[in-house]
């Protein structure tokens, strides 16, 4: 699973070398200016990503790529087992990325609290 981490600027979702391959995209790093929010969703897979762009997925299974729906740019990086964690993004190449995780609520709260931290600053 991808390991997101924060610093005082940045997100970053480094991904493993199969994650890499499978979701044709290298790891990701996010100005927190551009971060606008982070939930932890455990329907937003379940409901679907839309169209793969690139990339793997099996609904139910794994959802590793871009994809597109109803306008949105997502970029997934999931497996079955795994919570999922759904950061939303302004002026980068995705509108979303939904990440999967262990604890997505801890995850949620982690990235909500240094984008606060961020504009109190």
């Amino acid at each position: 699973m991808p390991v997101v981490t924060l610093t005082n600027s940045t997100l970053h979702v480094e991904m493993s070398f199969w994650e890499r391959v499978g979701s044709l995209s290298s790891n990701i790093s996010i100005p927190l200016t551009s971060v606008v929010h982070a939930t932890d969703d455990p329907t937003f897979i379940r409901h679907g990503l839309g169209f793969r762009v690139g990339g793997t997925g099996m609904p139910g299974f794994i959802a590793e790529g871009h994809f597109r729906k109803n306008g949105n740019r997502i970029f997934a990086n999931w497996r079955r087992g795994e919570q999922v964690v759904v950061i939303e993004l302004q002026g980068q190449k995705w509108d979303k990325l939904a990440i999967g995780c262990t604890d997505a609520k801890a995850l949620a709260t982690e990235i909500n609290t240094a984008i606060a931290g961020l504009a109190n600053n």
